[in-house]
């Protein structure tokens, strides 16, 4: 496995992380409080766009290397 297949499966396993968070966030906070839950999403939606882009990246990569 290369190193760019090995970094492109890490970042999507965080990218469920953090999507796993969001879940989360969605069943414990929202119901409760959603001004809170909006507040708390924010810096997991920003992560997960972060990973979109370096899925994107390294997808590219892996391929053009194959």
């Amino acid at each position: 496995m290369s190193k760019e297949t090995k970094r492109l499966a890490q970042t999507i396993e965080m990218l469920e992380l953090m999507n796993q968070t969001l879940r989360h966030l969605r069943t414990e906070v929202l119901p409760k409080n959603p001004r809170m839950f909006a507040l708390m999403a924010e810096g997991p939606l920003e992560e997960m766009r972060r990973l979109q882009t370096e899925i994107e990246q390294l997808t590219n990569q892996v391929a053009a290397a194959a």
